[in-house]
């Protein structure tokens, strides 16, 4: 049974990809920092399928204790937890007159800690013989397109996950190892709830909709279904591809300006 990492697989394209995966016959390991209750659930209704692994990939230490990391042959690892500029309140001590903590965090779990996980398994997944999937996650803020007003650290953050996955491609053009980046648009997950939509009233919201592109917002599950998409061997001719996921937000993205919306 082949075997994918899936990190933040609690919650929104996370979780909707480990389902997924569970659907198509893989064994899913998933990290988590603070959804206990959630990891358990999934183990205890997948047994011998689900296995979760706490880690906060925002912390050095951690990622060189895990050894989970390491004792297994990662057939794919999905790089997906992430913070966003509602979410990384969650995380850094507030409070201080520039919001540098924020800019820390942002840093330090959505550019260092891929990489740092990377890092760490490189000489496992170096040493296959067999195809390996590394698929990492930007936005279409950074890692396709910039908008005025958008948090600096946020966007600087996911355009660094970009680049870091076009230099690992750029290595691996003859080896078993493929490389992808995806860089989705606006998703309804608790994300982009926590740090946008949360104060709209209907109205607001009905409105915002509106005036996205095709005039929704993207649902986890379409996301998930292009992660696991990468994972099938006809994938390869994507190695390298920095996959623009944002149903026209990254060809046009006056229309988040145009709609009003800041990012704080």
């Amino acid at each position: 049974m082949k075997k994918v990492l899936v990190t933040g697989g609690t919650q929104g394209v996370g979780l909707e990809t480990v389902k997924l995966l569970l659907e198509q016959g893989y064994e899913v390991h998933i990290t988590y920092r603070k959804s206990a209750g959630k990891a358990e659930e999934l183990m205890q209704e997948n047994p011998g399928r689900v296995f979760a692994h706490k880690l906060d990939q925002g912390n050095l230490e951690e990622i060189e204790k895990a050894d989970f990391l390491t004792e297994h042959e990662w057939y794919g690892v999905i790089f997906n937890a992430a913070l966003g500029s509602g979410t990384v309140k969650e995380y850094a001590e507030q409070g201080d007159p520039l919001k540098a903590a924020n800019d820390i965090a942002m840093m330090t779990v959505n550019a260092l800690g891929p990489l740092w996980i990377y890092k760490k398994i490189q000489p496992v997944i170096e040493a296959k013989t067999e195809k390996t999937k590394l698929v990492f996650i930007s936005s279409v803020g950074g890692g396709i397109a910039c908008f005025p007003k958008f948090t600096l650290s946020d966007g600087m953050s996911k355009c660094a996950v970009a680049y870091l996955a076009k230099q690992i491609a750029a290595e691996n053009t003859h080896t078993p190892i493929d490389v992808f980046c995806v860089s989705p648009g606006a998703i309804e997950t608790p994300m982009f709830y926590s740090s946008t939509l949360k104060g709209m009233s209907p109205e607001e919201r009905k409105a915002f909709d509106e005036a996205q592109s095709k005039k929704r917002l993207i649902q986890p599950e379409e996301i998930a279904n292009l992660l696991t998409y990468l994972l099938r061997d006809e994938s390869t001719i994507l190695h390298g591809g920095n996959i623009d996921a944002t149903m026209g937000l990254g060809t046009r993205p006056g229309i988040q300006t145009e709609a009003g919306l800041e990012h704080n």
